[in-house]
């Protein structure tokens, strides 16, 4: 906890040591800890010699301690929204609260309020609780001073409130057991059942371990690419490239055929083209895995989840060649059309 102490207090001691010199005196802080990446520490300060509230705040991501001056912004707030604020904040009834959340890896809000006689701790992970809606007011009125490019954070906060969680929660890192993990409390019943036809239909074509992740294609009006990664011994990632913003039937396909076992290797091809610039994105060494032709284009997959279609021909030349190939040559068949040519 920050203002527990920890590895970095040192900071914000002399974050406020440099206000306390210009006449800040704290009365709220916010510091959004690891939150999609970011640390972020804002304050709403009161200047006691000319009667007036102040707004702080410190990308810590982007911060020197020997300038301090310049990674500190500072602005003026309204006396209404000031007035707004105190008068809300003041009427917050529950003490020190936490709702911290094992499931979730990082995203963790902090906020220290100096309101009433003795300071108070708000602690959460990610989503505001329902029973917090009380913070609601004054965290907005707060936000509502910051740039523009923060208040994606407020939106997330407040996810809870308007039934958009499961949005924010897809594509970050989950505590969940690919292999063992209870699947209902991850996807939707529809999913379940949309994606067991998927699997049972033999529409995984491809699912292949890469490093510390599992990339798996799945054909459904298309190819869409899924990546199972495991972050540590207990968070998962799990992503599609569909347009869905949850875990999708293609993602509880890829994880069936992961449970069951039933790999099937992506290709391994070759680039021997002289332009080897054309390739400069894919960074994966020496060979590149693709999963199939389509329209004269190989389709290739690099090893962060991504694929992309790349040109066979090119100045009159086929310039991919097959390195490694399931026991039907399927791919070397398709690419001795192109050598022909």
């Amino acid at each position: 906890m920050l203002f527990k102490g920890g590895n970095n207090k040192s900071v914000f001691d002399k974050i406020d040591d440099y206000l306390v010199k210009r006449g800040h005196e704290l009365v709220m802080s916010i510091y959004l800890s690891n939150y999609n990446g970011n640390n972020i520490y804002v304050r709403f300060d009161y200047i006691r010699k000319l009667a007036v509230y102040k707004i702080v705040w410190v990308d810590l991501n982007f911060f020197d301690e020997k300038h301090i001056e310049d990674f500190i912004s500072i602005q003026m707030v309204t006396k209404y929204l000031s007035l707004k604020i105190v008068e809300v904040m003041n009427k917050i009834e529950y003490d020190n609260s936490y709702s911290l959340d094992d499931d979730i890896m990082g995203d963790r809000v902090e906020i220290l309020s100096y309101f009433k006689e003795e300071p108070r701790e708000f602690i959460f992970d990610r989503f505001l609780p329902l029973e917090w809606e009380q913070l609601i007011d004054p965290l907005a009125l707060i936000f509502s001073y910051l740039p523009r490019s923060m208040e994606v954070f407020l939106q997330e906060i407040f996810a809870k409130f308007d039934g958009t969680e499961e949005k924010f929660n897809y594509t970050k890192p989950i505590k969940f057991d690919l292999l063992n993990g209870d699947s209902l409390k991850m996807f939707r019943a529809v999913s379940i059942e949309a994606g067991t036809r998927l699997y049972d239909s033999g529409k995984v074509t491809f699912l292949e371990k890469v490093d510390n992740k599992y990339l798996a294609i799945v054909e459904d009006n298309g190819p869409h690419l899924i990546l199972l990664q495991s972050i540590d011994n207990e968070y998962v990632l799990m992503w599609c490239d569909c347009k869905a913003s949850y875990y999708c039937k293609h993602i509880y396909a890829a994880l069936l055929a992961l449970r069951n076992k039933k790999f099937n290797s992506f290709y391994k091809v070759k680039y021997v083209g002289k332009e080897e610039t054309l390739l400069e994105k894919v960074t994966l060494g020496t060979f590149y895995y693709a999963f199939g032709i389509v329209d004269d284009k190989i389709l290739l997959v690099t090893s962060d989840g991504k694929w992309f279609p790349t040109q066979i021909i090119q100045n009159g030349k086929c310039v991919f060649e097959v390195i490694e190939d399931d026991d039907e040559c399927t791919l070397s068949k398709e690419l001795e059309k192109y050598k022909i040519k």
